[in-house]
């Protein structure tokens, strides 16, 4: 055998054991999570091949630290140098188990105390100041929860993102007990939950289940493990409408990703005339492509619009009450969060951004004229049944069609005054959207939701025709950059937990009175 082959036989030999010890080491219960603390290997590998004199000289390099890092995982654990700040948000009643949960754990006693000081600093309920009253008889008080929990499947495919957290932490075993009990401990009517596993869903419902709540549940399109779960209490909501909205088209380039929504009608027992629309979304994740976001709002607003329509009047459409809430991925401000809330944006030559940059230029049409859904957010074959039904059917005329081949502006009239339009280039909705966050705390500082490169907000809850009564806090970025990495022994996720109080006036109460003084 020459030497050359002497070569290539000790290069395999040397590969073949440096990955069959990362099988094992990936089998191995204790170091599951063996590379969230590590480089991936094949960047590892790459350095020392780079380094190293010789090939297999890389792969003894290679093999040797990931055993270093195996064996400096257990040291870390032990000195425990990661600090965790926030804490769950425990009632008095549950502090026995609290107090099992740490010991049984193994997290140091201290920590935990001092956490959940600095957690009550940091996350509050605090009342808007505006003067608001609440009168139990008239008003109903919804409160409600948003909050990415992060699907462990994600968690796992994407591992190099948590390299520098405790791998203990990151168990979901222990990840659920915390989210379960924030969630729990707020009391809310409805609980909008994205990034919920499918194989995990059921387990996780089992406290939420014994407290009365029941719940939708929509996975994410084509291969994918997680979703969005809405959870209600139906002894104070009765579900009187839902939509499980997908946003996948085939064929289409700007709307083939599996993301969903969750559109659901509700009316209040107490008061059955009164009713109230939430929906719960998960958009696209990629930083660069707001034209997308910007298409998957269109069409589940198209849905909003569907479940929230009351009538049409001389002064426009009446629709219900709405509260929106989730993941968006997108910051205060962009062009995205402006079409929310000023209801209209220009997205035409514009770049995939939505800003104004000189290359990858968007022409007039967003989404295919042939998804029937205009400009307006609104369902083309909808708006014409609904004009039938206005006129009685006797005075209603042939409305034109849409020319599906085209991608040119269409303003096809309804009726009089009613138009259709597609590709115009400009989107809008009829519904006046506003966050329930500021984005800025009194000091004027920037609150964040998650860790993105950076804290940012990427999480909202809106509303329209409510009042706020109290809203759960968020921590300001200088507080975020204090907080050990998230997930963590405290904190379920690596996004916060998002809240809100709204009063709802009761429309029954309104018929007593007018009863009683006719």
């Amino acid at each position: 055998m020459n030497s050359t082959k002497k070569l290539l036989l000790t290069v395999y030999h040397q590969q073949s054991v440096v990955f069959r010890n990362l099988h094992i080491a990936k089998l191995n219960k204790e170091f599951k999570i063996l590379h969230m603390s590590e480089i991936p290997t094949k960047y590892l590998l790459r350095g020392n091949l780079k380094k190293c004199s010789s090939t297999p000289k890389a792969f003894y390099s290679t093999f040797e630290k990931l055993l270093k890092s195996k064996n400096s995982s257990k040291r870390d654990s032990k000195k425990n140098k990661m600090e965790p700040i926030l804490e769950l948000c425990l009632s008095k009643n549950d502090s026995s188990r609290q107090n099992n949960y740490v010991s049984n754990n193994n997290i140091p006693s201290n920590h935990y105390v001092m956490s959940k000081k600095k957690y009550n600093e940091i996350r509050q309920w605090k009342t808007i100041e505006k003067g608001t009253s609440f009168n139990a008889d008239t008003d109903f008080a919804l409160r409600l929860l948003s909050y990415n929990i992060l699907a462990q499947n994600l968690l796992e495919t994407h591992s190099y993102l948590y390299k520098n957290h405790n791998y203990r932490a990151l168990d979901w075993k222990h990840r659920k007990f915390l989210i379960q009990q924030e969630i729990l401990n707020a009391n809310a009517n409805v609980i909008c939950i994205q990034e919920m596993q499918v194989e995990h869903c059921q387990e996780f419902l089992v406290p939420l289940r014994k407290q009365g709540f029941d719940y939708l549940y929509k996975k994410r399109t084509n291969d994918t493990k997680d979703g969005l779960l809405m959870l209600y209490r139906p002894s104070q909501l009765k579900l009187e409408d839902y939509s499980l909205a997908e946003f996948h088209q085939t064929n289409s380039d700007i709307l083939n990703r599996d993301n969903v929504g969750i559109v659901a009608k509700f009316s209040l027992r107490e008061s059955p005339d009164t009713h109230i629309v939430i929906s719960t979304t998960h958009l696209l994740y990629n930083p660069k492509r707001n034209d997308v976001r910007l298409a998957q709002t269109q069409l589940l607003f198209a849905e909003i619009e569907r479940v929230a329509f009351i009538e049409n009047t001389v002064n426009g459409p009446k629709y219900h009450p709405i509260l929106l809430c989730g993941d968006f991925n997108l910051v205060p401000q962009s062009g995205v969060y402006k079409f929310i809330t000023d209801g209209s944006f220009k997205y035409a030559g514009k770049g995939r951004s939505l800003d104004d940059i000189s290359h990858h230029k968007l022409t007039n049409q967003l989404i295919p004229s042939h998804l029937r859904v205009t400009d307006n957010c609104e369902h083309f074959d909808l708006l014409k049944k609904r004009i039938s039904h206005d006129n009685n059917d006797r005075y209603s005329r042939p409305v034109n069609d849409i020319d599906r081949n085209t991608s040119s502006y269409q303003n096809i009239e309804l009726t009089k005054g009613k138009f259709a339009k597609f590709s115009s280039g400009t989107l809008s909705h009829p519904h006046k959207l506003t966050s329930v966050y500021k984005h800025k705390n009194d000091n004027g500082e920037f609150e964040a939701t998650t860790h993105q490169d950076e804290w940012i907000t990427v999480d909202y809850i809106f509303y329209s025709q409510v009042e706020v009564l109290d809203r759960y806090t968020l921590p300001t970025v200088s507080e975020c950059e204090k907080l050990s990495f998230i997930p963590n022994f405290i904190v379920g996720s690596d996004h916060v937990c998002l809240g809100a109080t709204f009063k709802l006036k009761k429309k029954n109460f309104d018929k007593k009175i007018q009863y009683l003084t006719s």
